[in-house]
């Protein structure tokens, strides 16, 4: 019985590996919430498939709404102004940005245009921990509509 339940979680981890990468935050707790949902109902269900499949399921769910909240980082909170202000188009027009988790904030800012407005100067100014920095960065816009930032 001891070496079933061991099999049983081996499977599972293999099984959510194939689907799912152990590149992020959100990932491992997707599959680490999924195997223990699809454990738990296996377990009270007295090895039910479709209970085991359900628990799974809501495991996973749960998991993504766990890793959605660990994943708010700043850079998720700076790549949404990012994309809103350059989207914006106008020079001058800057967006705010702050991780009330973290405590870190930023202000970005369009300077100038260049290559008939397809390409923006942008300023930004980070204050983490109290400490403010400044630096440029430029941004393109690719083929696809989508934004690329080069350093």
């Amino acid at each position: 019985m001891r070496n079933s339940k061991y099999m049983i979680m081996i499977c599972l981890f293999l099984f959510n590996g194939c689907v799912s990468s152990l590149d992020d935050k959100k990932g491992i707790a997707e599959i680490s919430s999924s195997s223990i949902g699809g454990y738990l109902a296996y377990q009270l269900s007295d090895a039910d498939i479709f209970t085991t499949v359900l628990g799974s399921a809501g495991g996973l769910l749960l998991g993504s709404y766990i890793g959605e909240y660990l994943m708010k980082n700043d850079y998720s909170y700076y790549k949404q102004q990012l994309l809103f202000v350059l989207d914006d188009n106008k020079i001058g027009s800057s967006g705010y940005w702050k991780n009330h988790k973290t405590g870190n904030e930023g202000v970005i800012t369009v300077k100038d245009y260049f290559k008939s407005p397809q390409c923006r100067l942008i300023e930004h100014l980070y204050i983490v921990k109290n400490k403010p920095r400044s630096y440029f960065d430029t941004a393109c816009r690719e083929n696809n509509g989508s934004w690329s930032v080069i350093r």
